[in-house]
């Protein structure tokens, strides 16, 4: 049985090792593909990774940098970067007799908006993210390092740029790019024929297809809570038809087509077919409703 000093050597020897299993080093690689985009206005530092023959990433300490080209950067020995403007530049990292170019994509951002909240329904199409980054020129921001964090994974889920609902609820997501983040809330609604059953807390989505001079209509019962009702597009809004809601002290949501209403008595939501839309078009859209408890 070994004892505790016999063990520690036994696991010294083990990491040498380890350690011996790593080569000189032989490759500098800079971001991706040796590209770096910097959304930063701040100082960053260049993630600039050192390997060997076999792929083992070693210390990077004792590489250092210079500007060779493209846009003038600020950039130290040690590398760390400042971008001020937009525009691409060349950084020389070298260790030893090792060197490598890096292209810096200076897209430095002041700000990310949210442009609106999400409404999705359980079982349909992901939607994009919706936030527009603005650089130091007023202009979008297509070229970007960022991330987006979920509150809540088992309501909706990230697909790349896409959200996708999993379950009815209500959650929120913030994206950050450079020194700029920016939050929205996430709304996700669960199929169901008639919203007239809607508890608080709940979200139901009701499918609607109408052909020219149909109407539907459903009672939504009194509630010391707000109500939520919006028509969401499956295909454009032109397509989609209106709604109106008697009964109830209503004021305009945040998107189009949405309302933020209070039923202190039973109230009355009608779906319809405009007059003024070619009769003979049927339109199609969903009724999303969200009872809040709060």
């Amino acid at each position: 049985m070994l004892d505790i000093s016999t063990r520690a050597l036994s696991c010294a020897v083990m990491i040498a090792a380890i350690c011996a299993c790593k080569g000189a080093p032989a490759r500098l690689v800079g971001g991706v593909s040796d590209t770096v985009i910097v959304n930063n206005q701040s100082p960053v530092q260049l993630p600039v990774r050192v390997f060997d023959t076999r792929g083992h990433v070693l210390e990077k300490a004792g590489v250092r940098y210079r500007w060779i080209s493209g846009m003038p950067v600020s950039v130290s020995a040690t590398g760390v970067t400042t971008c001020t403007h937009a525009g691409d530049a060349t950084v020389r990292a070298s260790l030893g007799s090792l060197a490598s170019n890096v292209l810096i994509r200076c897209r430095p951002v002041i700000d990310v908006r949210a442009l609106r909240m999400m409404n999705l329904v359980v079982g349909g199409p992901a939607q994009e993210l919706p936030f527009e980054v603005v650089g130091v020129d007023s202009q979008p921001v297509t070229m970007l390092t960022g991330r987006v964090t979920l509150e809540d994974s088992s309501i909706v889920a990230l697909d790349g740029q896409r959200v996708q609902a999993i379950a009815q609820g209500s959650t929120g997501l913030t994206m950050r790019v450079g020194d700029r983040s920016s939050y929205t809330s996430v709304h996700a609604y669960a199929p169901v024929p008639t919203p007239e059953g809607i508890r608080p807390g709940q979200h139901v989505a009701v499918a609607v297809r109408l052909a020219g001079g149909e109407m539907r209509r459903w009672r939504i019962p009194a509630s010391p809570y707000n109500y939520y009702l919006a028509m969401l597009p499956d295909r454009d809004e032109e397509s989609m038809p209106r709604f109106t809601i008697v009964g109830a002290s209503c004021s305009p949501g945040m998107d189009a087509h949405s309302f933020f209403c209070l039923a202190q008595h039973d109230a009355w939501v009608t779906v319809y077919h405009p007059q003024q839309i070619d009769s003979s078009k049927v339109l199609t859209g969903v009724l999303a409703v969200w009872l809040q408890n709060n």
